[in-house]
């Protein structure tokens, strides 16, 4: 490079910052707008519609299954019919709580931001 082009180059570069990193082009800009729109959220439908969908559904019926499993398996010395009925029990309990528990943080998280309920306004 010789020595104007050199002073030109400078000149042209004077005021920017040497660590920033170097502008994106426009194809550059238009991909990561594509793959920020496809990571999104909102972009997939906000998750799953059902209650029970993926994770969940395998914590409630999965977790209900070991519970009653367990139950049973507690109960099982002291007869066949206490155990199936400790089994059924805690299989239930099991539901009932974890059921509860993802009606509250659905409703929960379709509250609005700042804190107010339907009724206050």
């Amino acid at each position: 490079m010789s020595r104007s082009e050199r002073r030109a180059y400078r000149r042209l570069t004077k005021n920017q910052d040497p660590y920033a990193p170097p502008a994106a082009t426009a194809a550059a800009r238009a991909r990561m707008e594509r793959q920020r729109t496809r990571r999104s959220p909102a972009a997939r439908g906000g998750g799953s519609t059902s209650p029970l969908g993926g994770r969940t559904g395998w914590v409630v019926f999965g977790g209900g299954a070991a519970a009653s499993l367990l139950g049973f398996s507690l109960a099982w010395p002291s007869g066949v019919a206490p155990a199936l009925l400790a089994g059924l029990g805690a299989g239930l309990a099991w539901l009932a709580v974890t059921l509860g528990f993802v009606v509250w943080r659905r409703r929960a998280a379709a509250r609005p931001a700042d804190g107010r309920g339907a009724g206050q306004r």
